[in-house]
């Protein structure tokens, strides 16, 4: 039976590939969170993994709801230097999409993180001189919904904004699937390429690209959902199921509310100059 899962973490590919010692790779350990970089620069490599030439970079932690506040500074410290690491030097204006939908727990991440988001485009008008110094970026978001509930795929809607706005930089924050249980609701990936919405479940809608939003594009997710003979095969069952499950834990919802502050307030510090977790709670509250 043809899995419904395809792997969207680039750890989980690469362990599934074997040796490649033309990759490049490094682990750090940073207290509460492993980060492993992971650079494809060849187009063998690329097609052999069945990913774009790129950068990807993941935070591994323990389960997103159970981490403690001085654990939430450290992995948001993180995650903020591996999304500046990915940005242009100049980034002008930047849109953050979060894909997804609200109505589907699983699936929610992207809007609950656009929901903590900083919105500072206005500040070209009223506070030019807070852009210009380079302290806040001139960012946007949106939450595109999926194509079931508007007829029109994120890519369009993005592509169309993008055509609007003009932005340096797109960073798009969608739920992805994993084939592991130990990284379930565990592990933030960042990238520098294409994001397919619904892709980890055979369900690819049109990819939002850097050639489509014509700017820098960095993807981040987090799995958030495991097909069953994979979560059983996790906890050391071997079992083959007549039709394909898929399954999320129970505490999904604190797991995307968890995920979706983290990655949010470490876009906020990526893109905000200086700005504290408490300086980033008075914007938002």
């Amino acid at each position: 039976m043809k899995s419904r899962i395809r792997a969207g973490l680039i750890i989980e590919t690469m362990e599934s590939a074997g040796n490649m010692p033309r990759i490049k790779q490094t682990v750090e350990k940073k207290n509460a969170c492993t980060v492993t970089t992971v650079t494809i620069d060849n187009d063998e490599d690329a097609k052999k993994l069945n990913k774009e030439k790129g950068t990807y970079i993941t935070v591994e932690t323990e389960r997103v709801y159970e981490i403690t506040d001085g654990d939430f500074e450290t992995i948001v410290d993180a995650l903020a230097a591996a999304i500046r690491s990915l940005m242009p030097e100049k980034r002008g204006r930047v849109l953050v999409a979060g894909i997804g939908s609200r109505a589907v727990t699983a699936d929610s991440l992207g809007p609950k993180c656009v929901d903590r988001i900083i919105v500072t485009r206005g500040f070209e008008k009223v506070m030019p001189q807070a852009i210009e110094k380079g302290d806040f970026s001139g960012v946007s978001a949106i939450c595109p919904n999926v194509f079931g509930v508007t007829g029109v795929e994120s890519a369009e809607l993005i592509n169309g904004v993008c055509a609007m706005i003009e932005p340096s930089l797109v960073i798009a924050v969608d739920a992805m699937a994993t084939t592991s249980l130990t990284r379930l609701c565990k592990t933030v990936q960042l990238s520098n390429t294409s994001l397919i919405p619904g892709g980890g479940l055979d369900n690819a809608r049109r990819a939002i690209s850097p050639h489509g939003v014509d700017a820098r594009l960095l993807s981040i997710g987090m799995p958030t959902v495991i097909e069953a003979k994979d979560f059983l095969k996790g906890a050391g069952v071997e079992r083959d199921l007549d039709e394909p499950m898929i399954v999320t834990p129970a505490r999904i919802d604190s797991a995307t509310d968890a995920a979706a502050k983290l990655i949010a307030f470490s876009i906020n510090r990526a893109l905000h100059r200086n700005m504290t977790t408490d300086d980033i709670l008075r914007f938002l509250y």
